[in-house]
């Protein structure tokens, strides 16, 4: 059922200078609906589940109201995609381009980053191989849980797809590499971050958005307002840049 927006709950939760769609510049109150304002808010308490405690759900809110705005701006009705689906992806995109940016200038998150750093410097060299998320987090006397929230938190302060290129601290831990693989995985591993670090920053954002967040190909291309198809080329050739530059280090 649909919300009046002269209800008291359209704007429930919502900061209040963008509690009702009257609250916006008239050329976009047409588009700003009580369901839009409700997908705000959706939105940002399920990104809360993911983050730290000292993220706000009320700055994620902010962020997500602009990008909800900015998605109004730029829909075109001509395209094959609902408005709700378009602003989806932007309001996503607005709250956690600002988690990145509020992470870059953070202590803690530099804190967080030189902890794990050390501790996965040490467990390496203690096992011979790259430990796992739960021996890491076992090391810093946190669990699981905290652990990966906090490696969220620094993989938007790099603004990379960490979490795409670290995936095996979660992988199964029956199956352990040898002692030499586990070094050639750290090898690797240092190989990709450098590499990713050089790409160019929208490429980074595919990346990000398609290997940390999940979105699909037709999510992506409304967030940087480019074709599916191009979304697909991006990450075939820099899947094969990378690939080479492996290749040239092995």
């Amino acid at each position: 059922m649909s919300i009046d927006s002269k209800s008291p709950q359209a704007g429930k939760g919502i900061p209040e200078e963008y509690g009702t769609p009257s609250s916006y510049p008239e050329e976009h109150r047409d588009s700003i609906s009580p369901e839009l304002l409700s997908l705000v808010r959706r939105t940002a308490l399920h990104l809360k589940g993911r983050l730290p405690k000292n993220v706000e759900v009320d700055d994620l809110m902010q962020s997500g109201l602009e990008g909800l705005v900015q998605a109004t701006k730029a829909f075109d009705k001509a395209r094959n995609i609902s408005l709700e689906q378009f602003a989806k992806t932007r309001i996503r995109g607005a709250m956690l381009d600002d988690v990145r940016r509020m992470s870059q200038t953070t202590r803690t998150t530099i804190a967080f980053k030189r902890e794990h750093n050390a501790a996965i410097e040490k467990l390496t060299i203690r096992f011979g191989r790259e430990p796992t998320g739960k021996e890491i987090a076992s090391y810093l006397g946190k669990d699981v849980e905290t652990y990966q929230k906090e490696r969220v938190i620094i993989a938007g302060a790099d603004n990379l797809s960490n979490d795409a290129v670290e995936t095996t601290y979660f992988d199964n831990e029956e199956t352990q590499p040898s002692p030499e693989e586990g070094l050639q995985k750290v090898e690797l591993l240092s190989i990709l971050r450098d590499s990713i670090g050089d790409l160019p920053e929208r490429t980074q954002l595919v990346l990000s958005l398609y290997y940390r967040d999940e979105l699909n190909l037709k999510e992506i291309a409304a967030v940087i307002d480019v074709s599916e198809s191009r979304v697909s080329q991006i990450l075939s050739d820099t899947s094969k840049q990378l690939r080479r530059k492996i290749d040239l280090n092995q």
